[in-house]
């Protein structure tokens, strides 16, 4: 809630953290997000993923990390 200490949280993570967000999601958008992170094109916010090739670039990362 507010606005977390988002580089503190990700500094403390005892795993590797990839943020990902939906292309259209006015509650997280892509530039208050840091570098690095996974845009998901034709997403909002909490979307139901009716196409899974949204997901292509997310999973691409996942598998290179």
């Amino acid at each position: 809630m507010g606005a977390p200490d988002l580089d503190g949280l990700l500094a403390t993570a005892r795993a590797p953290v990839i943020l990902a967000a939906g292309e259209h999601d006015p509650m997280c958008r892509a530039e208050h997000l840091p570098d690095g992170a996974v845009i998901l094109p034709g997403l909002g916010h909490n979307a139901h993923v009716e196409d899974p090739a949204a997901l292509d670039p997310l999973l691409s990362r996942l598998r290179g990390a």
